[in-house]
């Protein structure tokens, strides 16, 4: 609007409104430093889950305070069915030494069918690759700077994090020793959305807490191995059952709540799009950085949320979601939502709002013959 209003108080040629469009379309920096007002957002995409250790989430915590064992990092993993989770504190984050981590703890109860994990380089590597290969792992990640599908892990670090902070030295000293106490309390916890313990979805029974071991529990001692085998079958199948409705309920609900301000927005083949990114740059202010940059071409269309696009012909195409883009057509749109205060001020008034405006301006008889054709233009843009 500012750019229009300069250029019309100071020039007049024929399609004015078009010429100063085109320009304001040509200049990516602006778009790239303000960015939209409101960001494309998809809707929410599920993945059902129906048997423990069908996926699991997987994340790395840190870094943290270096231990007496030299510890560092946490690699933290959940089953998405069962919710049991599992944090393994490890020293440095090379592929070797936090792969052996994986392989020897993290797979000790059960081998997932998918393990699933973020855009970081530590789960991309070739190791990581074979060792999902010779297990028979489908390996999975989420789109970059989008940790939405990681979600359970992701929102499982905070916890780990406000719970070893109740327990560790001033000197942050020690909390690589209190993980199997927060493991042990979590996984004897009902989970919100399934309403079962992780120990019951996935032994069928509940854990021996210290409690028990001072006052004891009742006996259900069965009378024979057949037996507990039957009450044990029987107890699973129902929990599970009743974890599966639970989950569906839960799902429902998250999609209705995050489907609600979706923007329903997809794009085409060529379209031209920024992509956010707002990682810092050594020996740049980011104060001044540029968090959207591009422009990028759509070169595919992978899904209802992911495409494939690509800075130039000779460049590395990348996948990015939805809610990571942004179409160069709503920089300016945002611009053009401000000349709609105008257009029904104008209306109310039976007059066209450009040759308003120049009445206002002092140029009234001369100069509305000659902008007689602009709102016309402004019009169909709008």
């Amino acid at each position: 609007m500012k750019t229009f209003t300069k250029t019309q108080e100071r020039f007049y040629w024929d399609r004015l409104c078009a010429v100063v469009e085109e320009r304001c379309r040509e200049w990516h920096a602006c778009g790239a430093r303000k960015g939209p007002k409101k960001r494309t957002k998809s809707r929410l995409q599920r993945y059902n889950v129906g048997a423990p250790f069908e996926r699991m989430d997987s994340d790395i915590l840190g870094p943290l305070p270096v231990m007496a064992k030299g510890n560092r990092y946490v690699l933290v993993l959940m089953d998405n069915f069962t919710k049991w989770s599992k944090a393994i504190p490890f020293q440095i984050r090379k592929p070797r030494l936090w792969l052996k981590n994986l392989f020897e703890h993290g797979f000790r109860v059960m081998e997932p069918m998918i393990l699933h994990s973020d855009h970081g380089t530590n789960f991309n590597s070739a190791l990581l690759t074979e060792l999902c290969k010779l297990l028979g792992i489908l390996k999975t990640r989420t789109t970059a700077l989008h940790l939405l599908s990681d979600g359970m892990v992701e929102r499982c670090n905070p916890t780990i994090l406000n719970h070893l902070s109740l327990f560790v030295s001033r000197n942050h000293i020690g909390y690589d020793t209190h993980l199997p106490l927060f493991l042990l309390a979590n996984r004897s916890a009902d989970h919100e959305v399934t309403g079962f313990t992780p120990a019951d979805m996935l032994f069928g029974r509940t854990l021996r807490l210290p409690c028990n071991i001072l006052f004891g529990r009742p006996s259900d001692t069965p009378s024979s191995s057949n037996e507990y085998l039957n009450n044990l079958d029987t107890r699973l199948e129902g929990v599970n059952a009743f974890a599966r409705e639970r989950i569906k309920l839960a799902r429902e609900r998250m999609k209705t709540r995050y489907d609600s301000g979706a923007t329903d927005h997809h794009f085409h083949e060529e379209d031209q799009v920024l992509m956010y990114n707002p990682k810092r740059r050594r020996g740049l202010s980011p104060k001044l950085q540029q968090k959207w940059e591009g422009a990028y071409a759509i070169v595919k269309r992978l899904n209802d949320v992911i495409y494939r696009v690509r800075r130039s012909p000779n460049a590395k195409p990348l996948d990015i979601g939805l809610s990571g883009t942004l179409t160069l057509e709503t920089i300016w749109a945002t611009w053009l939502q401000i000349w709609r205060p105008w257009r029904q001020i104008d209306d109310s008034r039976k007059c066209d709002p450009f040759l308003d405006i120049s009445i206002r301006k002092g140029n009234a008889l001369e100069y509305t013959r000659k902008l007689h054709v602009t709102p016309r233009l402004v019009g169909e843009s709008i």
